[in-house]
């Protein structure tokens, strides 16, 4: 058996170099594929989660690669929120913490949107294709109607380990003794953070090629 993670901020792979030089916990598509690509013929997947979600399109790639593994076990230790419950819906199994929780709402976007009335329905339009495509995921694992999920998500639905079992979204209780968390939080990293963590590591990286260089003469020269 090996074991992923889903944890922190669920982003795609090109943000997670930024997320480890924050030092911040992240899950990106890549990181699961790894592990799914090591598993031997026959192997079990254990994915631990505990996250508030985060970027739509990772989520979607992460239940994907779920979907295709064959032994795959999503144990939800505190929450599956938004992406992350999305990514868990994926297992072959989902174990809940009698203390985990998933949230599902619709699909939100963000940034400063310019332009008439055909632009703005044109954004409308696409988050509610977004919407039933997450829909479907949880209507694969529970057997529930589409329309059914997108009015349960509509509503931005918390729900306990008991109404999860309950609907379908997870098969049963994790045993007891685990430690577990308590956290809920969208994603931490701002268009602000991402520029000055882009300017840093390029300073740093200007910096280490300097050294490089006079370390380079040093040697030349006998030094």
């Amino acid at each position: 058996m090996k074991t992923a993670q889903i944890r922190g901020d669920i982003i795609n792979n090109d943000t997670k170099w930024i997320y480890d030089w924050l030092e911040w916990e992240s899950t990106c598509p890549k990181d699961i594929k790894t592990v799914i690509d090591s598993l031997e013929p026959g192997e079990e997947l254990r994915v631990i989660v505990n996250s508030g979600g985060g970027d739509v399109y990772a989520g979607q790639e992460i239940y994907t690669l779920l979907r295709k593994c064959r032994n795959s076990v999503a144990e939800i230790d505190s929450m599956a929120g938004s992406a992350a419950g999305v990514a868990a819906m994926g297992a072959g199994r989902v174990l809940i913490s009698p203390v985990g929780m998933i949230m599902i709402h619709n699909v939100t976007g963000s940034g400063y949107t310019s332009g008439d009335y055909h632009l703005y329905e044109k954004r409308a339009s696409a988050l509610k294709e977004l919407n039933a495509a997450l829909a479907r995921s949880y209507s694969e694992k529970s057997g529930k109607p589409v329309e059914e999920i997108l009015q349960i998500m509509d509503k931005e639905t918390w729900l306990t380990a008991n109404q999860a079992i309950e609907m379908g979204f997870a098969d049963e209780t994790m045993g007891d003794g685990m430690q577990v968390t308590n956290t809920y939080a969208g994603l931490r990293l701002t268009e602000e953070i991402r520029k000055r963590v882009i300017r840093e590591k390029a300073e740093a990286d200007k910096k280490m090629e300097l050294k490089n260089e006079i370390l380079g003469d040093l040697e030349l020269y006998g030094v």
